[in-house]
């Protein structure tokens, strides 16, 4: 089965477009890992695996208030612009 993950950092969009909290962004890889991963263990729900080049934080756990990631929330739909008045 291939699902389609729409994460993103959640410092990258309006609060309006926030949905629902879907992992731990590294900005560092740029993956996406599972909400409830203590550790950064280099198999994101949603990026590249690192076989061949490991992260630089790969090993170190998410603590609270660390610089080198984030939540990652659902990209919600944009609302739709309003029908011009023409």
């Amino acid at each position: 089965m291939y699902r389609s993950l729409h994460a993103t950092p959640a410092s990258s969009l309006p609060p309006e477009r926030r949905g629902r909290l879907v992992g731990k962004f590294c900005r560092a890889c740029q993956g996406v890992y599972p909400a409830l991963a203590a550790r950064h263990a280099g198999k994101p729900v949603h990026g590249k695996d690192h076989v061949s080049s490991p992260c630089a934080y790969e090993g170190r756990r998410f603590d609270a208030g660390a610089d080198w990631w984030e939540p990652a929330v659902e990209a919600l739909e944009a609302p739709a612009a309003p029908p011009s008045a023409a």
